[in-house]
């Protein structure tokens, strides 16, 4: 490759066609318990796709999730603007999941009533109805047991990308069968031996975050650490993927030198909404996360607060309903996002006073009862004091805002907000040390938690806003 490329890549649009329901009580309880924009996902996606067409990106990168949840019209709306973006500059996609509606319960509102007979796309549709976003320009095309594709595209000369689907192994997992690996490992081969440049994209996260490692079970965490290896041995050293709408770079390197980066994007559906550009160098990939800053829905400008507001809109409603007594309404919207009314029922007897008390204390406060617990024990008093006027509850959300963009607001190690923070984190794996517990997955689940406190406050070893890949 003579000259250096430059391209955009971006992550889980899950575009929603306002055919399926904007209005009514039962699409508002859906629209709010959900990170991302639902009506608005056209505005949203469609002031991405400008912001790129108008940036010197040469070409743009879509890993997964196109559509909501499979529903054709929503697809048909999507490829719409792929379409007119498509005039302008190359656009290459992988599908997932949720453009097939994995878990069969498509959805569409009207008033208070949820309606689940809408027309979704089959896998084996997938792959021709989005054939011209890159598998009609492939120079090798695998098709998995669900009649998806993997393919291999050559932008420029002396560039392989890898746009791969990844969304069933054949054993009922996210990732590869051997045939399929074999493929990829054959392509690599070929691309070598072409002299070209390589790296890949797929739509589910590989690395693992320590949130992600509490969640998931040994064996799955071990799966994906093998796969990031293998990818490392067989040279595609660099893979940008979605599906965990947090956004962050992991690095791993094997014994014998090869190193593996994973990419995670943020989904631009929602917040933090961002926009990666890369520059392809002979040595790697220069990156930068840019985030989209206002897009336009019904006539009115909306901004990237106003995604940040969103994201946390369930939570602050949660929190509110509690702290004003208000059962019914705490019930609903935990109804709302999958939980039984009987299991709601039992988590306001359990957290409604709770979640009260942490709506109306500062970080401050909180310390001193967590101290009074802990015979001084639980969180540093001095730091705790510089945090007098900083709320719980905006700790908690600054928080998850972190989780998903990636530690945008950072905190120095040391500093009395870190502190705090990580020490409240790292409490009940210490109480639970202290008790003398050997339970191994209480202590692996909460090992996790307390290293996550650090990656939470930090965004971890290598910032994903602004980063060096190296092939």
């Amino acid at each position: 490759m003579n000259n250096q490329v430059k391209f955009a890549v971006i992550a889980d649009p899950h575009y929603y066609s306002e055919k399926l329901g904007n209005s009514g009580i039962a699409y508002t309880l859906r629209a709010n318990s959900d990170q991302k924009m639902l009506a608005h996902s056209k505005g949203v996606i469609s002031a991405a796709l400008e912001k790129i067409k108008n940036s010197d990106a040469e070409f743009l990168l879509i890993a997964g999730d196109l559509s909501n949840d499979g529903e054709r019209v929503s697809h048909e709306e999507m490829r719409h603007l792929l379409y007119e973006f498509k005039k302008n500059k190359p656009v290459y996609v992988i599908t997932a999941t949720h453009d097939w509606c994995c878990d069969g319960n498509p959805r569409r509102f009207e008033g208070a009533k949820v309606y689940h007979d809408v027309e979704t796309l089959k896998p084996e549709e997938l792959r021709d109805f989005y054939k011209e976003f890159g598998p009609q320009e492939a120079v090798s095309e695998y098709f998995t047991h669900q009649n998806k594709s993997s393919y291999v595209i050559r932008p420029i000369e002396g560039l392989s990308v890898f746009c791969l689907d990844d969304d069933q192994d054949g054993q009922g997992n996210s990732g590869y069968s051997k045939e399929h690996f074999e493929w990829i490992k054959k392509e690599v081969e070929n691309a070598k031996k072409r002299g070209d440049l390589i790296f890949g994209m797929q739509h589910h996260h590989v690395f693992l975050t320590e949130l992600d490692r509490a969640i998931n079970g040994k064996g799955a965490v071990e799966r994906k650490e093998k796969m990031c290896r293998d990818f490392a041995d067989i040279g595609l050293s660099i893979m940008f993927t979605g599906h965990s709408h947090m956004h962050h770079i992991r690095k791993i390197e094997n014994e014998n030198g090869n190193h593996f980066y994973e990419f995670n994007v943020a989904s631009i559906g929602g917040y933090p909404a961002p926009i990666v550009y890369c520059t392809v160098t002979d040595n790697g990939i220069e990156t930068k996360t840019e985030h989209l800053q206002e897009y336009l829905y019904d006539g009115k400008t909306y901004t990237n607060d106003h995604l940040k507001n969103h994201a946390t809109f369930l939570f602050k409603n949660v929190f509110d309903a509690a702290k004003e007594n208000r059962k019914l309404e705490f019930i609903t919207l935990l109804v709302s996002i999958g939980i039984s009314n009987k299991k709601a029922k039992n988590l306001w007897l359990f957290l409604g006073d709770l979640l009260k008390i942490i709506s109306e204390i500062s970080v401050y406060k909180a310390s001193v009862i967590m101290n009074l617990l802990t015979f001084g024990k639980a969180v540093p008093k001095k730091d705790a004091k510089q945090l007098k006027n900083v709320q719980l509850t905006d700790m908690i959300f600054s928080a998850f805002h972190s989780i998903l963009d990636g530690s945008m607001e950072k905190h120095e190690v040391g500093s009395p907000y870190y502190n705090v923070f990580t020490s409240a984190l790292s409490l009940p794996l210490r109480i639970v040390k202290k008790l003398r517990i050997k339970n191994k997955n209480i202590l692996r689940i909460l090992t996790h938690i307390s290293n996550a406190s650090h990656e939470i406050m930090t965004g971890g070893e290598i910032d994903a806003h602004n980063a060096f890949l190296k092939f």
